[in-house]
């Protein structure tokens, strides 16, 4: 893998002395208007999440900063990663990917993975498409290209992804369709016939996290659905069997990276 390249420092408009590396990332992708990365500098992090107009794009994102971690989770889209400055890492199935600038990985639909802190700045973008519509190797190629050539924008990078559209693709599947409906660990149990322990260890095995978190992720998802089309927060808190809104934010924003106000008024429309 390329290693990240190097930075220099300089004086922002504030006077205060910057990373010059920042201002670099920073032009290497043209954001939609009005979209606020400041925070996003130095030990923080910070994602922004938005909608384009594609029936197969369900959201664009950025994530910006250092703390960029997030814990064991999934999609029910491909989340498709390109790094465009730093690097991102993520563990799936015990194994580390490390993305350098100018590459990009797929995470398939229904992987769990977490993403590691790193130690100097990254900005990357976050595509999450129906499974399997895309060519990821082929999109990387030429987002890699348009990245060698000056810059990014966003209305041009969602063109170059319909342009690697394939035929056909994957059908949505919701996850919890492949292990009937429960709520906890205990009925999961009960309903396989097995111990909770039992239970439990088989699940683990087969799909690589706990029950708890993979139902945790999935009500999760729900959510991240339901704000999607505009339902207020305090609502998708119930529906989603959290206590209160509180504790949907708490869960969501330690997943997302968001809170799930913050996400809702993102995505509610295409900028």
């Amino acid at each position: 893998m390329r290693e990240s390249p190097g930075r220099t420092r300089g004086t922002g408009r504030s006077g205060r002395i910057t990373d010059a590396g920042w201002f670099v990332m920073v032009a290497s992708f043209q954001f939609p208007k009005g979209m606020d990365i400041g925070m996003g500098t130095g030990a923080n992090g910070v994602w922004q999440y938005w909608r384009p107009f594609s029936s197969d794009i369900v959201e664009l994102g950025v994530v910006c900063g250092q703390d960029v971690s997030l814990p064991v989770h999934f999609h029910e889209e491909d989340q498709l990663t390109f790094v465009l400055s730093g690097r991102r890492r993520f563990l799936m199935k015990d194994s580390l990917f490390d993305v350098a600038p100018g590459q990009g990985v797929r995470i398939p639909a229904g992987t769990p993975h977490r993403s590691l802190s790193e130690s100097m700045d990254i900005l990357c973008i976050n595509i999450y498409t129906a499974p399997g519509v895309y060519d990821a190797a082929g999109l990387f190629a030429g987002m890699s290209l348009l990245l060698r050539q000056g810059s990014i924008d966003w209305l041009d990078l969602a063109a170059i992804i319909e342009d690697h559209r394939c035929d056909g693709g994957m059908p949505r599947e919701r996850t919890e369709a492949r292990n009937g409906s429960w709520e906890t660990v205990s009925e999961g149990a009960r309903l396989a016939g097995m111990s909770r322990e039992g239970f439990s260890r088989r699940f683990r095995k087969q799909f690589g996290i706990p029950p708890q978190i993979f139902r945790l992720s999935e009500r999760l998802n729900e959510a991240r659905h339901l704000l999607r089309v505009g339902q207020p927060v305090a609502a998708v808190a119930a529906e989603t069997g959290f206590s209160d809104q509180s504790h949907l934010g708490r869960c969501f924003r330690r997943a997302f990276g968001v809170t799930p106000g913050h996400y809702r008024r993102s995505v509610s429309h295409a900028p």
